[in-house]
């Protein structure tokens, strides 16, 4: 069974706070989205790492389903219930540089975790329990943000149909009934130089 995971963790949420405080984001902004944040989910699946072909890169990959509950008023019996919209699929593909006579990564078979592979010692000897810091720390960075996925959320709600196909005019339709024009403009943007991006799935 695959493993899912919130990405809207406190940690996660104080993480990125200290980023948009560092941009000098307005307190007014960092309050709108905090408490948007409060209404949406994002949920992972577990990760997929792979090695390029001329092996200097690693691709990651992590399906997603990002979906927003709202108040609504309930059927029957008034009051409000929480309403929680279709989850939009999205999967998130990073490449990292990686030079692998001064940072040893192995990738087990049917694993998404890391094996590593000290230049002294051989792949037979290995501990299973033994841990390069510095490898975990690389897997670490290809990991997705919550600043990171929503600054990729604010890219593709904007992003022009005329050159698009039809499951990614479909997900821009989507976020654009998920959020309003307002609310996606607080979302941080991402750096033209960002290596990853969002596949509608």
């Amino acid at each position: 069974m695959t493993k899912k995971k919130d990405l809207i963790t406190q940690e996660e949420v104080d993480r990125f706070l200290k980023i948009v405080s560092d941009n000098k984001t307005s307190k007014s902004n960092r309050e709108h989205i905090l408490k948007l944040l409060q209404e949406l989910q994002i949920i992972l699946d577990e990760g997929l790492f792979e090695d390029s072909i001329d092996g200097t890169r690693i691709r990651v990959k992590y399906d997603m389903d990002i979906s927003r509950s709202r108040k609504g008023q309930k059927e029957t019996g008034g009051g409000e219930e929480e309403q929680r919209e279709n989850a939009v699929r999205f999967q998130y593909i990073k490449e990292i540089p990686i030079d692998y006579s001064k940072m040893p990564v192995n990738f087990r078979d049917n694993a998404n975790v890391a094996t590593p592979s000290p230049p002294h010692v051989s792949n037979n000897d290995i501990n299973e329990d033994y841990v390069i810091t510095e490898s975990y720390d690389i897997l670490e960075e290809a990991s997705p943000t919550l600043y990171e996925i929503l600054g990729l959320l604010k890219r593709i709600y904007f992003m022009p149909e005329d050159f698009s196909n039809r499951l990614t005019i479909e997900r821009i339709h989507k976020l654009r009934n998920m959020f309003s024009k307002d609310e996606i403009l607080g979302f941080p943007s991402t750096s033209l130089d960002n290596k990853a991006g969002l596949i509608p799935i």
